[in-house]
């Protein structure tokens, strides 16, 4: 038997032995042990208090013996990100974001709606022969295909923060530039590396998509949109004020002002919280919480001494144990991973992305992403073909009729007068009437029914305009085409991240954005191709509209409403 030690009043007689205690204290550890199948960290023993001390520092000669759970209020609570950004709620925190964000994303409907003015003056400029003018646009989709590659995995390895602002510089750097190229092959490259940067606007995206809370998500994702179709009006506005007077190059200059604007302002972009817990850096997630619930004035959001976690899965209702699960990691209170080794950042490669998870998802979501591509730019790559196929640029011809099936001369002569800007700018403005839809329904109707049905209308439309029509039906069905794919492509935009997990979220949104630019990089060579019958690519253009409305249908989940993992 082991010695005696002092009773309660500090007496020897009747005391309890070193035994008893110990037996004591396993027995009461069993009563109230932790799940044995939550991470180590919580099957430790703050649970029993002895004298107000932990038992494994309890002195045995003065101890009282007496054991009580450990469920005081000052406990540390534990809870998920999601929680917390509900608690935080939507404030200046989450519109900061949105702006630099937004700023971000125009940029890319900024140069792809550039390249309409751009391919057309530089072709009269250079000299430049059919296969060059389409070269100079497919060469942007070339680099915006390297980048969406790169810049995904290198966001999920070095944060969404740095992911976003090296795009944007380059871009800025690059797009700058590309105004004072002496000739064709200076062009050419600086328009690849803007490309290259453009590539990696998908970064912002997913960073907003982890900055807002589960309830506002899809609205936020789709009111960025709205950024997009001011970078659409934005080029087609600054094309019909400055380039006949001005020129191509001042047009290019300031195409870059959006951009440099979002790069000058990421000092006031914050990391996401989602990519800083999966790097196991709780601390510094917790302090842009805490931020954010300053700047929505709602400093109280968060309990003091938080624990932050993905996901958490409450045992017992009677609040002493938890196990701490997620599909991503398992998070203790000092951020240490546990359960399966769950890759991050370098270690993600496109296989991961085939997994009996994500297989079938990253299938038709690269199927949806790749005809898109196609149609989306296609459809800006031709709409000038379409509007002077009643024989140019007018603002006159209402009761004119557009010939589809003729011939014309937009690429033939007469410079940047051939551009019929009223037009243009009408039917890009259509994109804010799909926005809008797309906003009041994005929460009301599945994710994966708007995007199809947007595919869908777009493609029969795109049929439609093979019928000789008046020039204002003409306009009218063009404004159709625009906001029925933008409806469909926004949405989509809003799903990728949704259907996948935060440790491939980055590069598996990018690799769909990299299928976008596979079909966008043939759109010009198939958009310009004069040797084939104008009503012949429109109806191709239709048709692929039709496989991504088939794709956007088969979709294996829907994220209405879904938590990010």
């Amino acid at each position: 038997m082991g010695k005696k030690g002092k009773g309660r009043n500090g007496k020897g007689g009747g005391g309890v032995t070193q035994d008893d205690q110990e037996a004591l204290l396993a027995s009461q550890s069993d009563r109230l042990s932790v799940n044995s199948d939550a991470p180590p960290r919580y099957q430790e023993s703050p649970d029993l208090v002895v004298n107000g001390k932990g038992n494994d520092g309890a002195d045995t000669d003065k101890a009282d013996f007496s054991i009580t759970p450990n469920n005081d209020e000052d406990a540390a609570p534990v809870m998920t990100i999601h929680e917390a950004f509900e608690r935080i709620g939507y404030g200046w925190q989450q519109i900061r974001v949105i702006i630099i964000c937004g700023l971000c994303f125009c940029t890319d409907s900024i140069e792809v709606g550039l390249l309409t003015f751009l391919q057309v003056e530089a072709k009269k400029d250079f000299n430049l022969t059919d296969v060059q003018e389409s070269t100079l646009t497919a060469v942007v989709f070339a680099g915006e295909l390297l980048g969406a590659v790169f810049w995904g995995p290198f966001a999920d390895r070095c944060g969404r923060k740095r992911g976003s602002f090296f795009p944007a510089l380059l871009v800025t750097v690059a797009g700058l530039s590309s105004a004072f190229s002496v000739d064709y092959y200076m062009l050419v490259t600086l328009r690849f590396i803007v490309g290259v940067g453009i590539g990696g606007m998908g970064v912002p995206f997913d960073l907003l998509a982890e900055f807002m809370p589960p309830s506002i998500r899809g609205k936020a994702l789709l009111g960025i949109e709205f950024f997009w179709t001011f970078g659409t009006l934005f080029v087609n506005g600054l094309a019909w004020i400055m380039l006949d007077d001005l020129g191509w190059r001042y047009l290019v200059g300031f195409c870059s002002v959006p951009v440099t604007i979002a790069m000058i302002s990421f000092p006031f972009l914050p990391e996401s919280p989602h990519w800083l817990l999966l790097m196991n850096r709780p601390d510094e997630a917790l302090k842009v919480l805490h931020k954010a619930a300053k700047l929505n004035k709602r400093p109280d959001a968060l309990p003091a001494h938080t624990r932050l976690v993905l996901s958490h899965e409450p045992q017992p209702e009677d609040g002493k144990t938890y196990e701490i699960a997620d599909s991503t990691a398992l998070l203790t209170e000092t951020g240490d991973a546990g359960g399966d080794d769950m890759p991050t950042g370098s270690e993600v490669s496109p296989l991961m992305l085939f997994d009996k998870n994500n297989r079938m998802t990253t299938i038709m979501l690269w199927a949806v992403w790749a005809t898109s591509g196609f149609t989306y730019y296609g459809t800006v790559i031709i709409a000038p073909e379409f509007f002077a196929s009643q024989g140019g640029n007018s603002t006159s011809h209402d009761n004119s009729t557009i010939h589809p099936h003729q011939p014309n001369g937009t690429h033939t002569g007469g410079g940047s007068k051939d551009f019929d800007y009223p037009a243009l700018f009408t039917t890009g403005a259509a994109e804010v009437i799909g926005c809008i839809l797309a906003f009041l329904i994005i929460e009301r109707v599945g994710r994966k029914i708007i995007s199809g049905t947007g595919y869908l209308v777009s493609g029969i439309f795109m049929v439609l305009l093979t019928i000789p029509v008046p020039r204002a039906l003409g306009v009218f069905m063009v404004m159709v085409c625009r906001a029925s794919i933008l409806i469909g492509t926004s949405v989509t935009w809003v799903m990728t991240p949704e259907l996948y997990s935060t440790h491939v979220r980055a590069a598996g949104h990018s690799w769909c954005n990299a299928m976008a630019r596979v079909g966008a990089f043939s759109a010009p060579y198939w958009g310009d191709a004069s040797a084939i019958a104008f009503h012949v690519r429109l109806i191709l253009f239709g048709a692929m509209n039709g496989v991504a409305a088939l794709a956007s249908y088969l979709i294996p989940k829907e994220t209405r409403g879904l938590v990010l993992d």
